[in-house]
């Protein structure tokens, strides 16, 4: 609908600056000269649109001016809510409880609660168990972010390889269940991904930095993940009672369900440690198919393992 777009190009300009016509028909979808309509649409409304022409040109919202909360809708402010709750879930910061309750008055002062349930959307981000000092890791990392300071600590990597490493902090990253610090790393110079488990020892030091990182990017971090590594394109048998674990752990395109209930999986994953770790943890209910290389690995290691329990009475 034309007003749901005209609202998506107030917050998409809000959000990134001075954008060119092109840019914005590319993004959401229309031509350039719908752009301009939509351009004059929202100036009409009391959205101060500045156009500027030539290079480096485009529309421009002008500076100082700020959404009303009366931009939101009453579901995107239970979506906020329950997001600010997950990460609530993960680490304590009062910030957050300040923010969940301005929320909460928004909805009391703009829009009817009473059919409002607040549980019915929850995440939970929080791992089985006790994470406290996780939780303590992540609050410690995101002042060193803040303050722009270097933090140093011991880190041990996929190879189990540990190295006295400097990094420079730019983003506490939640992937998976997993905690990451993002940033520069100063030992191999290099943007990288350390897992804050792996992390000890871990202090701020005095040192400050002005390097602009470069932005954390999904996408582009998986990509350089599969590239840096020999790649292994993984062919694996499951029985059908690890059913559900299969399907937590592998996307549906890559899973093939057979007539004997069983299923193959096809997946590509750098070769290392973890591979191998994760084939095991399925035990006796996998069977590695392809490469062959593989499969013996996995086999040396399950007679390993079983040497290991026969040394002695069980």
């Amino acid at each position: 609908m034309k007003i749901e777009r005209l609202l998506a190009i107030i917050v998409y300009l809000l959000n990134h600056g001075r954008i060119s016509a092109s840019t914005l028909a590319q993004r959401f979808e229309v031509s350039i000269r719908t752009i301009h309509r939509d351009m004059e649409a929202i100036n009409r409304s009391g959205v101060p649109i500045v156009s500027y022409q030539g290079n480096g040109g485009g529309f421009e919202i002008m500076s100082g001016y700020r959404l009303s909360h009366q931009i939101l809708r009453k579901e995107e402010l239970y979506s906020i809510i329950a997001g600010l709750k997950g990460i609530q879930s993960q680490w304590s910061d009062q910030s957050i409880v300040g923010t969940i309750d301005k929320m909460r008055n928004l909805l009391h002062r703009t829009e009817t609660t009473q059919n409002w349930n607040e549980d019915e959307l929850i995440l939970d981000l929080s791992p089985w168990g006790n994470n406290n000092d996780e939780k303590q890791t992540v609050v410690f990392l995101r002042e060193a972010i803040q303050s722009r300071n270097v933090v140093h600590f011991e880190y041990t990597n996929s190879q189990n390889i540990t190295t006295d490493s400097w990094a420079e902090p730019g983003s506490v990253v939640l992937k998976g269940s997993h905690w990451y610090l993002y940033g520069y790393c100063k030992n191999n110079e290099k943007h990288k991904l350390f897992r804050l488990s792996r992390m000890k020892k871990l202090v701020i030091s005095n040192i400050t930095f002005d390097r602009e990182l470069v932005p954390y990017d999904a996408a582009t971090i998986e990509k350089k993940w599969l590239l840096e590594g020999k790649t292994i394109n993984l062919l694996l048998r499951f029985q059908s009672n690890v059913r559900g674990r299969v399907e937590d752990s592998f996307r549906d395109g890559h899973i093939r369900y057979n007539n004997d209930e069983s299923l193959t999986v096809e997946v590509v994953y750098p070769e290392d440690d973890w591979v191998y770790g994760m084939i095991l943890s399925f035990g006796e209910a996998v069977e590695v198919i392809e490469p062959l290389h593989i499969r013996d690995i996995i086999c040396k290691k399950a007679k390993k393992i079983w040497e290991n329990y026969t040394k002695k009475e069980c």
